[in-house]
């Protein structure tokens, strides 16, 4: 499957244009996903700016501290992301983890009064029940 994910609010928690702090278990099912063998692209805003924010979204990702395979491929632009509908992700073979997705599942962001971020917990516990983890 090719997963697209999305990075402020989804990997990490919102402060751009600094890189914010990990989403918990963000990288640790990030992991998970690539170990059996979906593709990870890269959809974020920060690839619409042209100001460096998106190498330093991918450099995150590659910090040899999160054990991720490299994560190379962004989409040119941030597409908008389609509902959070894992039937229609397997008929498609195409997901998006973005917190801004519908339906996906959110928590409060802890560094933002009003702003959210994707529930990896329940993100983690969805996959599963349909077979993609």
């Amino acid at each position: 499957m090719t997963i697209y994910l999305d990075f402020d609010g989804t990997v990490v928690e919102h402060q751009y244009p600094a890189i914010g702090a990990e989403n918990p278990h963000a990288i640790r099912v990030i992991r998970a996903l690539q170990n059996i063998g979906h593709a990870i692209i890269l959809n974020t805003f920060r690839a619409d700016l042209n100001d460096g924010s998106l190498e330093e979204a991918l450099a995150f990702l590659h910090d040899p501290a999160h054990g991720l395979d490299t994560i190379s491929k962004s989409t040119a632009k941030k597409i908008h992301p389609g509902p959070f509908d894992l039937t229609e992700s397997l008929r498609f073979d195409k997901l998006y983890i973005d917190d801004i997705a519908e339906g996906i599942p959110l928590i409060p962001n802890r560094m933002m009064a009003n702003g959210f971020m994707v529930d990896w917990l329940a993100v983690e516990h969805a996959l599963i029940q349909v077979g993609i983890l």
